[in-house]
Order: structure tokens, then C-alpha cells, then sequence
């Protein structure tokens, strides 16, 4: 017959993830890596938009270069700052996601934080962030359109699963051995 092994403390298994936990590995570098993805996979719906409805493929970044353009964003410049701040605003919020997003979480907690989250953000930016962000933004952008983005973005964040147990990032920042 065996020994009787002694219940653990809910609080051992805690402390023992939080010992193995790194912010650099477990949100930072994936955050960072599915944001740039998730923007690139809005991008890749919002060019083909912008193509079809207004004849312009680089229309959605125009629109969003209206940060810095307040009145008509036109201009090589007005997309190259409208790409700046679409890969980073989508790197900040991919962070987030990963600070919510437990390291053990699965692809669908994670899609459906995901969901949940592209829901959030079409509750939030486009009447709230949106009119004093960018005023061309909110005069020609279409909430059906910014509905299925942010639905894409949000299913989009799903990467940050396998993104976390990829032998690069595991050796982005080893755990310290004691």
C-alpha cells in the first residue's frame, strides 16, 4: 500500500506559477507579437474596403492618420502615421489582453476573451475615442465596417495561445533556477 500523500494548499500551486511567471515572456514579447498581427489581419480586411467602396486601397489608414491630419488626411504621410498608430494601439490592447488572459489559458478562452474584447472595443471607440481621436474617422467610417474589424482583431488575439509555447519565447526570458 502506498503513503498517503498530504493535500497541497491552494496557495503552493499559486505561488509555484507566479515563481515560473515572466512579464517580458508571458505578456510582453507575445502581446506585442499578436498585436502586430491582429493589425495586419484588420488591415488585410480594411484595404480590400476601402478598395471596393471608395476606390482607395490605403482609405482606412488615411482615416486613421486623421490623429494627426484633423481635417482631410490625404498624403503619403497621413497613411504612414495612420499605420503608426494602428500597429501600436493594437500592440497596447494585445498587451492587455495578455495581462487578462491567464498563461494557461486555451485558444478558446482566449477566443472568446477575444470576442468579448472586439465587442468592448466597438462599444467604446468609435462613439467615445473615436470623435475627438480622429473627426474624419468619425465622419466617413462606417460602424458596420469598424464592427467587423474589431470582431477580426478580437478573434485575431487567439495567436497569443501558441504564440506563448513557442521555443523562442519560452528562451526570451527563462525562468531563474534556484
Amino acid at each position: 500500500m502506498e503513503p498517503l500523500n498530504p493535500p497541497h494548499h491552494p496557495l503552493d500551486a499559486a505561488h509555484g506559477d507566479a515563481a515560473g511567471w515572466s512579464l517580458p515572456r508571458d505578456i510582453l514579447l507575445p502581446g506585442v507579437i499578436t498585436g502586430l498581427f491582429g493589425a495586419l489581419f484588420m488591415l488585410a480586411l480594411a484595404l480590400p474596403m476601402g478598395a471596393f467602396l471608395h476606390g482607395d486601397v490605403w482609405y482606412a489608414m488615411r482615416l486613421v492618420g486623421g490623429v494627426f491630419f484633423r481635417e482631410a488626411p490625404v498624403g503619403p504621410w497621413a497613411v504612414v502615421l495612420g499605420l503608426a498608430v494602428h500597429l501600436t494601439t493594437a500592440s497596447g490592447l494585445a498587451i492587455l489582453f495578455a495581462l487578462l488572459l491567464p498563461p494557461g489559458g486555451t485558444a478558446m478562452e482566449a477566443l472568446m476573451l477575444g470576442l468579448l474584447m472586439g465587442l468592448m472595443l466597438q462599444a467604446v471607440i468609435p462613439p467615445l475615442i473615436v470623435p475627438f481621436a480622429s473627426p474624419p474617422l468619425a465622419r466617413e467610417a462606417p460602424d458596420s465596417a469598424l464592427f467587423l474589424l474589431h470582431l477580426a482583431f478580437g478573434a485575431s488575439l487567439t495567436v497569443i495561445v501558441p504564440l506563448r509555447r513557442l521555443p523562442v519565447v519560452q528562451k526570451a526570458n527563462p525562468t531563474p533556477t534556484r
